[in-house]
Parts: structure tokens; C-alpha cells; sequence
């Protein structure tokens, strides 16, 4: 089909905007201090093979329109879900590297707000009662993180933010009282030392050097998507050991955002997997080894994403060679360490059972190859079955894919464009996809040379429309996926193929009713490899 765009959109009628299903609009809980960390004592093997064990403390205020609400008691003595959650992380720069040094650390439960006057978000409102009050402010040292107010991160859905108390780590009690006051909803009591279920991080990784850094990062019920980039704050740490115990400070300054944008030379992308699971962040960096090698570092980071990650697949040319590969997860246990698994034209590593990448949790992967950088994509599959796709891809750069990235598309998010691999001749399998919003109208245009065309309001054409070769409309997902099936057959001549979409989106910035995607040059028959 070929229709002008100005065409179709004065066609159709304008379609609803869909969002996660408990998002609650004006709902936003900033991060934006790291402060207050206490060394709680080291354990195991002599110095420096032991364990030392912390915690760190956070500022957070409510940066929205609305009052969240924050009540932990229910009926009855019972538990309530609905106060903020907070995950911590130790991470270290070292050797090129990001990567996390604490373990699976439980987070803390902040049941009592206290709405202080003072912070980043002011003013603070004086009402309502059992509430994080819009512009007020609450501040907790690492020892307001006491054992009974940790939990594990695995009982929260760090998307949605749900939390259920019954039959939970606090309702079963540790050791567990048994039934039936393991599950009926009432605290029970934790019992352990002073060092039990904060973060662990290894005495070599402190003593090896590096910058430290600590991570606070809130999970709320209903926060949307959009309004999550402040969830979290980093702040550098030094570590001095002084011949028999640890000691913690902080110091520079709070930066807002997850600690991989604080990767020195690297690039990060977010993506996620549909409107009812969440994100993960991607962090890479590639160097020139100046040996016709390219050394290729990514880091995997579950912002928000409740099923985990069980693989991360880098496409490669199918000529390409790889060396040097390597693995870092954030425990000391080796038989649980991903197998490197790579295949024909990808690179990749599969996770062994119950080491998937959890929230609040930092994985890093790399490898050596003699194909240059170039823009695509890394896929990452879902651990457990759940609502959105099974694979979530993230962009990237990636060795000698051939697809181009041309430019940025525009929307509130702007709905993203996807190839599945090279488009080689033949390829039965090779497909182009929208990801966006759910149950709209999803365009897709392909042409045979590219045009830069600004359109106003931030949008920008790449298409020359006097050669456009596909012009195919069609309704997206529940998942927010819109797929293009595209067999490229034996017979085919290879060309350039520029390819961009848009979705309707009602206010849209392009007539009013269109999300532009970015925009891929797709060499077909073509390739980037030595």
C-alpha cells in the first residue's frame, strides 16, 4: 500500500493512550542523596579474603502532583503495602569496568514517613495525614536500616510495586514461627546479628582499588514509567581499613540516575518488555585494541524489571571472530556463572537456574572481536513467563552489525524501530518491528534513499518519499509490538533500505497525531565485517 502520511492520518479516527495499568498520574518519588553509611563489622577468611558487611543511607522526597500514600499498618495488626521500598547497591570502577560488588542485598521497608520541610523537592505541604507529602523531603542514615526493616527484593514487584505481607519474609518470621502466624499477615520476629541481610561486598574488590560508589534506588506503587528516571541517586565512597576493621565515607556529590551512567566513556539505553513488566538498562563501551581487535564491555542492569533476565545475545556477522570473553554476576559461587553460549551470528551468554538478573541487580559481560562498532541492538530474554514480550531489546552499539542508526524519532516516549539482524540474502526469518504503544496504529515506510527532512516539533523525516518502496500499516500488540514480517528471498538485488515508522498517538507531535520512530538504513545483501 502507498499512501501519503498527511493522507492516513486525516483518516483515522484518534485512538486511546495506553499506560501500565496501575499507573497512577503525578505519582514521582526523586532520589537525590547517598549519605549517612555505616561499616557493620566483616566476617569470614583474614584480611583480605573476608567479607566486609555495610549499609548506606538516602534522601528522597515527592517530586509529583499527588500525595503518595504510606501507611504500613492494616486491620488487625495486620501488614500494609503501601510505603515506599529501597534498594541499595555497592558498585566499583575498575579496569574499564562497572560492575556491582555487593551481593543480593534485602532492602529496606520505610514504614514511617516523616515529611520533612527541606529538600529537593520544596515546597512541602502541610496535609494529608499517612502520606509522602507533594515537595516534602525524608532522609534516613544506614541505621535507620535495622534487620527487621529489611526484606527481600525478590518478594516486591519492582515495576508495579506491589508487595502482597501475607506469607512474606516479615509474616513468616526468621526463623519461621510456623503456621498459622506465617501467614496471617502480622509481622513476626527476625532475629539474627548485626550483620545479617545487609550488603555484602568482598574485602579484595575494597582493597583492589577503584572508584566506589553507593546506589539508593525507591520503588512506590503506581509510579509511571515516564516519571522513574530520578528513582534513583549515586554517590562516590572511600573504604579505609586501618589494620582490623572497615570504615565507610562519603564524598563528591550525589548524581541522579542509575550508577551505570556514572560509567566513565560508556553509552547506556533503557528498554522494557510492555506496559505491565519493566526495564533494564544497557551500558557499553568499546575501545580500539589497535590489533585489528575491538574489546566490547556491556553491563546489565534490572531497573525495574520483575521477571529478570536469564540471557543477553549480542548480534555479530557470521564472519566475525570472537575472543576473550568473560562473565562477572555479583556472587563469589562459580557454578552458578552464566555458560557462554554463542551461536551462528551472535554472541551469547545463558543463565544457570536461579542466577538471573533480579532487580536491583548488575551484570557485566565482555569479549574481544575483530569487527568494528556500529549501532544496533542486544536482546535480552525473560527469565519467567509474565505480561509483555519474552525478549526485551535494548540499543547498543554491536560489532559490525551493518544496520545504521540515522536519527531519533520524536513522542513522549518516542515509539522505538528494531531489526532483527542483518538483512542477508536470502533471510526468511528478517523482520522489522515498532515498539511503543499498545493497540495503535503502527506505520511502516521503507525506501530505497534517505532524505533528512526536518518537520517541526522535534520531528525529523530520513525517508526521500519519491522512492518509497513500502508503505504498510497495521495495529500493535498488547505488548506495545507491531512486527513486519519481511522473508528477504534468494532472487532479491542487494539496496539500501531506509526505514522509519510512526504511531497515532492522539496530540502526537507530528500533525498532531503521529510519534515518529528513529530511523535505520538497512543494507540488504549488504555487510560491515572484515
Amino acid at each position: 500500500m502507498r499512501f501519503p502520511l498527511a493522507v492516513l492520518a486525516l483518516s483515522l479516527p484518534a485512538l486511546p493512550a495506553f499506560a501500565q495499568t496501575n499507573a497512577v498520574p503525578g505519582t514521582d518519588v526523586m532520589a537525590f542523596d547517598v549519605g549517612g553509611p555505616s561499616m557493620y563489622g566483616r566476617r569470614g577468611a583474614a584480611y583480605p579474603n573476608g567479607e566486609a558487611v555495610m549499609n548506606i543511607g538516602h534522601s528522597m522526597c515527592n517530586a509529583g502532583t499527588v500525595p503518595i500514600p504510606w501507611n504500613s499498618s492494616g486491620p488487625g495488626g495486620t501488614m500494609a503495602n503501601t510505603y515506599p521500598k529501597i534498594a541499595t547497591m555497592i558498585a566499583r570502577e575498575f579496569n574499564g569496568r562497572m560492575q556491582q560488588i555487593s551481593g543480593l542485598s534485602y532492602c529496606k521497608h520505610s514504614r514511617t514517613p516523616f515529611n520533612f520541610t527541606s529538600g529537593a523537592c520544596i515546597p512541602c505541604q502541610s496535609s494529608p495525614s499517612a502520606a509522602f507529602r507533594v515537595g516534602c523531603s525524608d532522609t534516613y542514615s544506614a541505621g535507620f536500616s535495622s534487620i527487621g526493616n529489611l526484606g527481600p527484593t525478590t518478594e516486591i514487584d519492582p515495576w508495579t510495586g506491589i508487595w502482597n505481607p501475607i506469607g512474606s519474609y516479615f509474616d513468616r518470621g526468621d526463623p519461621d514461627v510456623g503456621l498459622p502466624g506465617n501467614a496471617d499477615g502480622v509481622q513476626s520476629t527476625i532475629n539474627g546479628d548485626n550483620l545479617k541481610n545487609r550488603m555484602v561486598v568482598q574485602e579484595s574488590d575494597l582493597a583492589g582499588g577503584g572508584t566506589f560508589y553507593g546506589q539508593a534506588q525507591i520503588c512506590v506503587i503506581g509510579e509511571p514509567g515516564t516519571n522513574r528516571a530520578n528513582n534513583a541517586a549515586s554517590r562516590p565512597l572511600t573504604f579505609t581499613w586501618n589494620g582490623t576493621s572497615w570504615s565507610v565515607g562519603v564524598t563528591g556529590t550525589a548524581a541522579i540516575g542509575p550508577v551505570l551512567t556514572r560509567w566513565t566513556g560508556a553509552s547506556t539505553a533503557v528498554n522494557g518488555n510492555g506496559v505491565d513488566d519493566g526495564r533494564f538498562m544497557v551500558g557499553w563501551k568499546v575501545t580500539d585494541l589497535g590489533n585489528g581487535y575491538w574489546h566490547y564491555e556491556y553491563a546489565v542492569h534490572n531497573l525495574d524489571n520483575n521477571r529478570g533476565a536469564a540471557s543477553l545475545r549480542v548480534p555479530v556477522c557470521t564472519s566475525a571472530h570472537i575472543i576473550n570473553s568473560g562473565f562477572h554476576d555479583i556472587d563469589t559461587n562459580v557454578l552458578n556463572n552464566w555458560t557462554y553460549a554463542p551461536a551462528v551470528g551472535e554472541v551469547a551468554w545463558q543463565a544457570t537456574a536461579n542466577n538471573a538478573i533480579e532487580w536491583n541487580s548488575l551484570y557485566n559481560f565482555w569479549f574481544d572481536c575483530d569487527a568494528a562498532p556500529v549501532p544496533g541492538t542486544v536482546s535480552i530474554d525473560e527469565a519467567r513467563p509474565g505480561p509483555g514480550a519474552l525478549t526485551v531489546d535494548v540499543a547498543a552499539d554491536v560489532p559490525g552489525l551493518g544496520n545504521r542508526y540515522l536519527g531519533a524519532g520524536c513522542g513522549s516516549p518516542a515509539p522505538s524501530l528494531f531489526a532483527s539482524g542483518r538483512a542477508t540474502i536470502p533471510n526468511p526469518t528478517f523482520s522489522l518491528r515498532i515498539e511503543g504503544m499498545p493497540f495503535t496504529i503502527s506505520v511502516l515506510v521503507v525506501s530505497t534513499g534517505g532524505l533528512t527532512l526536518p518537520l517541526g516539533n522535534g520531528c525529523t523525516s530520513y525517508l526521500d518519499t519519491n522512492q518509497i518502496v513500502m508503505f504498510d500499516y497495521i495495529l500493535s500488540e498488547i505488548s506495545g509490538t507491531a512486527r513486519w514480517n519481511l522473508p528477504i528471498p534468494a532472487f532479491m538485488q542487494p539496496f539500501q533500505a531506509f526505514c522509519q515508522g510512526a504511531q497515532f498517538v492522539t496530540g502526537g507531535p507530528f500533525l498532531n497525531d503521529l510519534a515518529l520512530t528513529n530511523a535505520l538504513l538497512v543494507p540488504v545483501g549488504g555487510t560491515a565485517c572484515p
